[in-house]
């Protein structure tokens, strides 16, 4: 692999720190001042550019840095709005980019702006490169900042695959999704993200017979609904294993000794999965596990009754319902229905988008792998079902092959990122800002200097 100095940590952070200062808590988003700001720095590099604003003030920036087109181009992709805050539960303004303790505070930090900041760094940086005739891009550089990833991507990513196709005309993407690094048996692992599960809201509804409050009897639709919603969360609905958790497993076990390592080898079976993950001792782990085994139904909103003294005459739950990629709204009413073993309870499935798989033997994930083993020696990558969703599954949709993985390493004395992301004082250490720009710098490299 060739050597170039890294791009500067304290540039990334800096231009972090200015888009941590731009609110765009979505609703209502108003990404517009973030997108002009990336606007700007890509003007003065002289890189193409270009934004849309389909509604008022929601805003994404596109922008290309072109090479010899010897292989198809590479898609940068992060979102720039971020989920709302309670600013009186912040140690610190959610929106002031503050630096303490080599810790960078922001709503934002590590959902998803960091990643907005260290491929803007890449794409100047390999624009300056360029420039200087000290490189030539073999595959175009693609940026794609969007608005409404928190909330949909209806005024996003949603809007600019049916607009806007050629943006996307790409042989890879990357975006979130994996790349948090967790430890399990004393190892480093590296989840990247090469499937998706998808969403299908399920509503589970109740007639029952209203009446007054003094007098019990047995046809409450919320009784009824309860039974129901009880029986659905109990346990986990039937297993399913896609190949990437056949490999996530394989690979973890690799790494660990008896009897954890068989203990991985057997999370895959479906006699013995259920059982280890309930004996494993980290139960946040086993949940994570079984998210990706799972089509997953989780009770989020309740609705019944308009008065304390009154049995209401109906009851309905939203169920939160994500699906392994390969199961369809079939699938999840029919589980739903056997597990819930009775009739009143009728059951709704929306429309949704199904998740997506794809393969790890490919030259991206060849290239994380390898920059991710030269940042960190003890550190391995593993192919990883997402469990939740992301705007890959509309590029997904349209072809492209999309991969998650935001490089950061788990730190002695701070949350872990699954919580900080959306939790409150969200932050981000310089150092793994630095680690997540050095990994994917040597990503890129590779990936245009190899086939």
């Amino acid at each position: 692999m060739l050597e170039y100095p890294y791009p500067s940590t304290q540039e990334t952070v800096s231009r972090l720190q200015n888009l941590l200062r731009i609110n765009t808590i979505n609703p209502p988003g108003n990404e517009d001042v973030a997108a002009a700001y990336l606007q700007q720095l890509f003007n003065e590099a002289g890189i193409e550019n270009a934004i849309v604003e389909p509604f008022p003030r929601r805003t994404s920036i596109w922008a290309r840095l072109k090479g010899n087109g010897n292989k198809k181009p590479l898609l940068l992709v992060s979102h720039l709005d971020v989920v709302p805050v309670e600013q009186e539960k912040w140690s610190v303004d959610p929106f002031g980019g503050e630096i303490i303790d080599s810790m960078i505070y922001g709503r934002g930090a590590v959902d998803m702006k960091q990643m907005t900041a260290i491929q803007l760094t890449l794409l100047l940086y390999f624009a300056q490169l360029q420039k200087d005739q000290q490189f030539t891009l073999d595959r175009d550089l693609i940026f794609l900042s969007v608005a409404d990833e928190e909330r949909g991507g209806e005024a996003g990513m949603q809007w600019i695959i049916k607009n806007k196709p050629e943006w996307v005309d790409a042989e890879f993407a990357l975006n979130e999704g994996g790349g948090s690094g967790v430890q399990i048996g004393g190892k480093r692992i590296y989840p990247c993200e090469a499937a998706q599960k998808g969403p299908f809201p399920v509503t589970l509804r109740v007639t029952g017979e209203p009446g007054h409050g003094s007098i019990p009897h047995q046809n409450n639709a919320l009784a009824i609904l309860a039974r129901a919603v009880h029986r659905v969360a109990a346990k986990p609905l039937p297993l399913h294993i896609t190949e990437t958790s056949r490999q996530f497993f394989a690979k973890i076990a690799k790494t660990q000794r008896m009897p954890q390592q068989l203990m991985l080898q057997l999370a895959a079976n479906p006699v013995f999965a259920n059982t280890i993950y309930n004996a494993l001792p980290d139960q946040n782990l086993a949940n994570v596990f079984r998210a990706m085994t799972h089509n997953t139904a989780s009770p989020t909103v309740m609705h019944a009754g308009q008065a304390h003294n009154v049995i209401p005459g109906e009851a309905s739950v939203h169920l939160d319902c994500r699906l392994i990629p390969g199961q369809n709204q079939a699938d999840i009413e029919r589980e739903l229905r056997e597990r819930i073993q009775d009739p009143r309870v009728h059951i709704e499935v929306d429309d949704g988008l199904p998740g997506y798989e794809f393969s790890s033997k490919t030259p991206i994930f060849a290239a994380i792998s390898r920059a991710t083993a030269k940042e960190d020696p003890d550190g391995i990558v593993a192919p990883y079902l997402f469990p939740a969703v992301s705007d890959s599954r509309f590029l997904a949709r349209a072809g492209v092959t999309c991969y998650g993985f935001i490089p950061m390493k788990p730190e002695t004395g701070v949350p872990p990122i699954q919580l900080l992301a959306h939790g409150h004082d969200e932050r981000i250490s310089i150092a793994n800002v630095e680690f997540g720009l050095r990994v994917l710098f040597q990503t890129l490299i590779e990936l245009q200097t190899k086939s």
